[in-house]
């Protein structure tokens, strides 16, 4: 076997049957808590991206995942583009804009900052680029991290190493002195532990 203890290998074979998203949809807070650890790092990136200072992308990370939880509820998959990523990504947009337009009208406030009120203002522009493999990529290590603790230290690493990292199978059974049919079953079996819990939150959650 792998050498996990019988307490990992009880949740890592599927003890928990419901995912993240299904979780914090009846109002489960650890559940959220992980969607927002899920999340953080790719909403703070699209924040600084559009070229928000980093306390005001915390801010405005902050709001976005405030107002995920209000309105978790009215996700809806009910097509293969009506990703959970794209859903946050359009919450995150419309964060920055409220963002930029405060701001604007805080400076507007201050004397002899503002512009001419009747000089019309242009519309703001957020180009939240998708760039679905990175951003992919990116959630699934993530999410292989949080679930770490379900796996003996030694699977975690072979599965880095082969999957993060690009090491061969076979280079990888040498290092860990494994074979390499129980390198493949470790990263599998983690693969497979992802997609229940997460995959609904990276949208096929195929990492291959």
């Amino acid at each position: 076997m792998s050498g996990e203890s019988s307490s990992e290998a009880g949740r890592s074979s599927g003890s928990l049957s419901t995912s993240v998203l299904e979780r914090a949809l009846v109002g489960d807070q650890d559940a959220f808590r992980k969607i927002t650890d899920l999340f953080d790092g790719l909403v703070y990136y699209w924040c600084r991206k559009q070229g928000l200072l980093e306390e005001d992308a915390k801010d405005v990370s902050q709001e976005v995942f405030t107002t995920v939880a209000t309105k978790l509820r009215l996700f809806r998959r009910e097509s293969p583009n009506d990703s959970f990523r794209a859903w946050i990504r359009r919450v995150t947009r419309n964060k920055i804009v409220d963002h930029i337009r405060a701001e604007k009208l805080r400076i507007k406030a201050i004397p002899g900052q503002g512009v001419d009120n009747e000089i019309p203002e242009p519309p703001i522009v957020i180009d939240l680029d998708d760039d679905p493999v990175r951003e992919k990529a990116e959630l699934f290590q993530r999410a292989v991290q949080l679930i770490r603790q379900q796996f003996s230290e030694r699977d975690f690493q072979v599965f880095w190493r082969v999957t993060v990292d690009g090491m061969s199978g076979k280079d990888a059974a040498e290092e860990f002195g494994m074979k390499s049919n129980a390198v493949f079953i470790v990263i599998s079996r983690i693969k497979k532990r992802v997609r229940a819990e997460f995959g609904d939150l990276i949208d096929e959650g195929d990492q291959s």
